[in-house]
């Protein structure tokens, strides 16, 4: 039966506190067995039910989902959830999995679960922010499933918290049971550590339909205990001698599913995987074994295009529903992100370039017809009713979403001063370097529109250095380079700078890494060594990722933060990483073995970089006179306890400290997450400070712009500022009465 594509647009949505705004075009294909559909639960709107904070497996599922969070596109993550109002289940959780979570409204707390199909950095690499965000909700155990080895991901954590991260190796409660199925290397002389993958059998049970009263009521069964009889699956009689079946008065059944997670991540697991006697269970068409509705393939291309693979394929009925998920898919991901880009680019189009929207062609398999390169967020509904969503799906058109601006009072006057600004001031074009791109601007975690701290300095046309590295920061290179472009950016990055131990500022590390040495071998390029100056925390942890993942010291040089705070003969053997930039590290207030940076070029520009911390004389000493000064202001004024409770800084502090830096430029960065789009700031009369935004990207000539965006910012983004205002202005109070009596206690 042919599929029916159906373009319906509906009227544009325009959210007024602007977490982002979109036109709606929803595609609907409706086929064989799957009905698309447009309404239906969300299940991440669900909240879950919990007995003493732990998860109740009594409870019956009316509904079930299975979401693609990333489809393991060029620099996207492989990963599926299936989701319940009660319950999530992660299958691999690479970078960027809780960021996605974090746009999409996904109660993270509710995933417990998480099953990795290879002991492979790839696959766990998100797990530090579903983890960590679990401890700050007091979720105090999570379970791990997969090959040997998986549950000491922690390992690689610099500080330890509460939850435990336990392994095991089934799972089963009321509504559905997941098994594995290991798949060893079939090459004897198969060296790599990890020598064996999984794949998982997930059956989802029968559900029995609710008792429907409405048609109790349409039957005529009176108000009694009749209703009670029916409900408890009895048949009753009524008075008028009708027999009403119980089966009579309950919604439709749900049937039971089968579904498969798969992965043979290379030629060595080839013939074992294509061979696995499980697998040919479910292929056979008997009745003895339950048949399989859905498979999700984590298999690369080149496993895929194989002709034992795609005869793998064949064997399963022709109903069969496959999704590929890997680098054949499209990039495209994260709606909120690429609205926010376009909205900036209004105020300035070089230094909020647009994103690049790059397709993959996907690959050519004609053995079946069932098959799907799924897009992120693409929902496959289980209960009540089968069903293809593409409601989530990234639908970026930009002028529909530009047309929304105008709704708003005064944006469009203050966008028109705005220019007009830019136009009179017609800034002197200067060198081209150094450019600053901001690749990370949150704190703690990712939003929907920040990513967590990474910065990168191009300091001339072969050299770069990156400064943090939070989880996802290879990805946002992708995003705003595109797939043909970022080796090339990859390769001339000569040193990264960690400031601190905080997991936020490191966990993109080894990523990076992987990837900057896959840029060179596609290439064809001789290998050219990395710098890397790290605290000891963070130098611990390398050292602890090389020896459970992948041996990557050789591929890097690591100077200890401490060792480059004073000239010494540390800078000579950092010299040819930087080739004429002088670099000194500064110790900051923050925690234990954190720093800045100072980067300086002779007499022609300075840059300082605070990396998390209070307001630091240190730091001020040394960043004396900078051209620009990148600082955090993590925390707004009104929550000054807060701030030096966590040893953080405020804009005003900010403001402060550029002022006793005699800073020609000021950029305030790592905003906390509950800001979203837009931090807490204020016009700062003529000194030049600016706000940051990822995909940022500015040189010298154009830092005394950017305190012109302030007011068309206010405009923009009013009633969240409003509203953050209000809350922080209750907190604030509330914190004001308990340091009074705090500090009346401690008199007394």
């Amino acid at each position: 039966m042919l599929s029916v594509l159906k373009l319906t647009v509906r009227p544009i949505v325009f959210n007024k506190n602007l977490r982002y705004c979109c036109s709606r075009f929803q595609i609907r294909c409706i086929s064989d067995g799957v009905r698309d559909d447009k309404k239906g639960f969300n299940p991440f709107k669900k909240k879950s039910i919990f007995k003493n904070g732990f998860e109740d497996d009594s409870k019956i599922a009316s509904r079930i989902c299975i979401t693609v969070l990333g489809n393991g596109a060029f620099g996207e993550p492989r990963c599926i959830g299936i989701f319940t109002e009660f319950k999530g289940f992660l299958f691999n959780c690479g970078e960027g999995v809780g960021r996605l979570c974090q746009e999409y409204e996904v109660d993270t707390f509710l995933i417990r679960n998480i099953f990795v199909t290879q002991n492979i950095w790839r696959n766990v690499s998100g797990l530090a922010d579903i983890y960590l965000g679990n401890d700050a909700f007091g979720v105090h155990k999570m379970n791990i499933y997969g090959p040997p080895g998986v549950e000491y991901f922690m390992d690689v954590l610099t500080s330890y918290k509460k939850t435990r991260l336990s392994k095991k190796s089934e799972y089963a409660d009321e509504n559905m049971e997941i098994r594995s199925i290991p798949i060893k290397s079939s090459n004897p002389h198969f060296k790599g550590k990890a020598d064996t993958c999984y794949s998982y059998v997930c059956k989802i049970f029968k559900k029995i339909g609710d008792f429907n009263v409405e048609k109790c009521v349409d039957l005529g069964v009176p108000i009694g205990p009749h209703l009670l009889q029916l409900k408890n699956g009895e048949d009753v009689v009524l008075p008028s001698g009708r027999i009403i079946h119980s089966a009579d008065v309950l919604d439709a059944s749900c049937p039971d599913i089968t579904i498969l997670i798969v992965d043979c991540p290379s030629e060595e697991f080839l013939d074992s995987f294509v061979n696995e006697k499980q697998f040919v269970l479910y292929q056979s068409l008997s009745d003895v074994v339950d048949q399989i509705t859905y498979v999700f393939h984590f298999s690369p291309p080149d496993i895929i295009k194989s002709r034992k693979y795609q005869a793998w394929i064949q064997r399963f009925h022709k109903n069969v529903q496959h999704y590929i998920l890997n680098s054949s898919n499209p990039s495209m991901s994260s709606e909120a992100i690429h609205q926010t880009q376009n909205l900036l680019h209004l105020f300035h189009p070089e230094i909020f370039k647009l994103l690049p929207e790059e397709r993959t062609k996907p690959l050519s398999l004609k053995v079946s017809s069932k098959i799907m390169y799924p897009p992120p967020m693409l929902q496959v509904y289980l209960r009540p009713e089968r069903k293809l969503s593409w409601d989530n799906v990234l639908k970026n058109d930009s002028e529909e979403s530009i047309k929304a601006l105008t709704e708003i009072p005064d944006f469009s006057n203050e966008l028109s001063k705005l220019k007009s600004l830019i136009f009179m001031r017609k800034p002197v074009r200067g060198n081209e370097y150094p450019e600053v791109l901001f690749l990370g601007t949150s704190s703690a975690t990712s939003t929907a529109c920040r990513n967590v701290s990474a910065i990168l300095v191009k300091l001339n046309s072969d050299n770069s250095i990156l400064l943090d590295c939070g989880e996802g920061t290879f990805r946002q290179l992708v995003r705003y380079f595109g797939e043909s472009e970022v080796a090339r950016v990859l390769q001339k990055i000569s040193c990264i700078f960690i400031t601190h131990k905080h997991t936020d500022h490191y966990m993109g590390l080894f990523e990076m890494i992987k990837a900057r040495i896959e840029a060179f071998e596609n290439a064809g390029v001789l290998y050219q060594r990395m710098a890397l100056i790290l605290p000891p925390e963070v130098r611990s942890m390398f050292n602890r990722f090389c020896e459970m993942y992948e041996p990557l010291s050789s591929k890097v040089r690591i100077f200890p933060c401490k060792n480059l705070v004073s000239e010494n003969e540390n800078h000579l053997k950092l010299s040819p990483f930087l080739k004429g930039i002088k670099l000194l590290t500064v110790p900051v207030n923050h925690c234990e073995n954190a720093y800045g940076i100072v980067l300086q070029q002779g007499s022609e520009w300075k840059i300082v970089y605070s990396g998390d911390t209070l307001p630091c004389q240190k730091l001020v000493e040394a960043g004396k006179d900078c051209t620009l000064l990148i600082h955090e202001a993590s925390v707004e004024d009104n929550l000054l306890s807060e701030a030096l409770q966590k040893k953080h800084s405020t804009p005003s502090q900010v403001i402060d400290i550029a002022e006793k830096m005699n800073a020609q430029n000021t950029i305030m960065t790592h905003f906390s997450k509950r800001y979203l789009e837009v931090p807490m700031f204020k016009e700062c009369d003529n000194r030049n400070v600016g706000c940051s935004f990822d995909f940022m990207k500015v040189r010298l000539h154009d830092l005394p712009i950017l305190p012109l965006f302030l007011p068309a910012l206010k405009c923009l983004y009013q009633e969240k500022l409003e509203e953050f205002l209000m809350k922080s202005s209750t907190i604030a109070s509330s914190e004001n009465v308990f340091l009074r009596t705090w500090r009346a206690v401690k008199r007394n």
